[in-house]
């Protein structure tokens, strides 16, 4: 198969034709669709047929737009920026398709009439930064994910420069999937600066932000609401599929510059995906509420230290500082991942395919393996014995 091929499909390939062990109920660790019982959307909300019979409203609802609002007054301070026109916000079918057409439109905009381009980003990576990119016939231009974000990026656009393509975006995901790492304010600054300076738009993918597990990351909105950041050209894209543990509504909102937010929506209501009336008011409900949200980073909270207790004897095991990936350190993590659903019955993610391959050769995320801590207690308890036991040798320590 294609190295190109999405992650997923390659994954469905490894797994071809293997049995799982008679008795082992499989587990699915190799995807971030969260069930930490957080709640989910009302389905009385759901069930108005009435929303169901017409056409959504462009720009969504005047409750969904004010739940946006509510929320990033209550989770960044953002409350100036939205009133005197420097923040925008417009609804997206999630962030999947908020990436690609951002992507697009700033590739489109960079070569007008053709040419190279080049959009930066992180590598290990969302695939969809990846496939956004090579759609929109750019060239990736990689940072390494693990290591000084500013610097790489800074380093990443000129090399883009030397070789003669001008840069249309720079992507950035903070918290970071699969490391979780969270970029401090300084670098946010810089990254800000050098996108700005390339004529670049940033796009900044927070839609992990309310997944932390010890202080709540900063938000590239609280900096522009401050006036502390050259903003130049950004969009900042959230979702529920991570927050509220709801990717079937396929609903988020992108926030930024008014400019680049009103090219987003012009291109989305002519040609993209608007939100039903029954889910703007699902969705509308569930940023009003902050109670699903504390439950659900209580049940993450436990289930890494879940990992930390069961996990500890594991070389390189990292907890993470946010978000519930465990990227996990293996000798060979194809091998490994083949092995852990033939003789455990554990459905993980080869890093190797969330990440491309550099310039100099290797894959930055080869030898890793990307958990996801997804699951309720019990169910997580289960696949972190079962983890332990293949990747510890020989028989448990006493209790």
């Amino acid at each position: 198969m294609s190295p190109l091929a999405g992650a997923f499909a390659r994954l469905r390939a490894l797994q071809h034709g293997i049995p799982t062990p008679p008795g082992l109920d499989p587990v699915q660790l190799h995807l971030g669709e969260a069930r930490l019982g957080g709640g989910g959307p009302d389905t009385a909300l759901l069930a108005d047929a009435d929303g169901w019979s017409g056409y959504p409203r462009l720009g969504g609802t005047d409750e969904l737009r004010g739940a946006y609002q509510g929320w990033l007054a209550r989770r960044f301070g953002v409350r100036e920026g939205p009133a005197d026109g420097r923040v925008a916000v417009e609804p997206t079918p999630g962030s999947k398709q908020a990436v690609a057409v951002a992507v697009a439109r700033a590739v489109a905009r960079v070569r007008p009439e053709g040419g190279p381009a080049a959009v930066v980003m992180p590598n290990p990576f969302y695939p969809t930064y990846h496939a956004a990119a090579l759609a929109a016939g750019a060239r990736p231009v990689f940072y390494r994910a693990d290591g000084d974000t500013a610097a790489g990026v800074e380093a990443a656009v000129a090399a883009a420069a030397a070789a003669g393509a001008p840069v249309a975006a720079v992507v950035v995901c903070s918290p970071g999937n699969p490391h979780g790492e969270v970029l401090p304010e300084d670098a946010l600054r810089a990254v800000a600066r050098t996108a700005a300076a390339a004529g670049a738009l940033l796009v900044v993918d927070e839609c992990y932000t309310d997944l932390w597990l010890g202080r709540p990351p900063t938000g590239f909105l609280s900096l522009v609401e401050r006036g502390d950041v050259e903003s130049g050209r950004f969009l900042v894209l959230h979702s529920l599929s991570k927050r509220s543990g709801a990717p079937g509504l396929r609903s988020g909102f992108a926030a930024g510059d008014p400019a680049t937010v009103a090219d987003y929506a012009h291109y989305n209501r002519a040609c993209g995906v608007s939100t039903p009336a029954p889910v703007c008011a699902a969705a509308a409900a569930l940023w009003r509420d902050e109670n699903h949200v504390r439950r659900a980073r209580r049940a993450l909270a436990r289930n890494w230290e879940l990992a930390g207790e069961l996990l500890a004897a594991v070389p390189g095991y990292r907890r993470a500082p946010a978000g519930f990936f465990l990227w996990l350190p293996v000798d060979d993590d194809e091998a490994t991942a083949r092995r852990l659903w033939r003789d455990h019955a554990l459905s993980v993610m080869p890093g190797r395919y969330l990440a491309a391959e550099e310039p100099e050769g290797g894959n930055p995320g080869a030898g890793h393996l990307r958990i996801a801590l997804v699951h309720p207690e019990p169910v997580m308890r289960t696949a972190l014995d079962r983890l332990r036991d293949a990747m510890v040798p020989g028989p448990r320590p006493a209790a």
